[in-house]
């Protein structure tokens, strides 16, 4: 059996359908344009050993932020811009999937800018 390209067969394609075009600026960066998964109206998020909250998140391709040269160690503090808002990158993480994190999406933990700039 080959191997399966999890990016390519089910990351890819469901960005194209359900990704929305967000402007991601890391520290030292150019403006990159890229497909995100507005998940801005909350996912649940583990905050402490048996604690979850509800925050505002995205939905990268690990992929994609490597094809546009953005290395995820400099996605915290990073500006996005979704849906005709500014957010701030407050954490990130890799969301499971058998191929490992080449192959992965990675969810942003989002803040809103309160003045409304990136």
């Amino acid at each position: 059996m080959g191997l399966i390209d999890f990016d390519v067969l089910l990351f890819g394609p469901v960005h194209t359908v359900l990704g929305e075009t967000a402007r991601l600026t890391v520290k030292d960066g150019f403006p990159q344009d890229l497909s995100a998964l507005d998940e801005t109206a909350g996912v649940e998020v583990l905050d402490g050993p048996s604690i979850s909250t509800i925050r505002p998140a995205a939905t990268l391709r690990s992929s994609e932020l490597a094809e546009k040269g953005i290395a995820v160690a400099d996605l915290p503090g990073a500006a996005l811009t979704l849906n005709g808002k500014d957010w701030t990158v407050v954490s990130h993480h890799y969301l499971p999937t058998p191929k490992g994190e080449a192959q992965a999406q990675i969810r942003l933990i989002l803040e809103e800018n309160a003045d409304g700039c990136a």
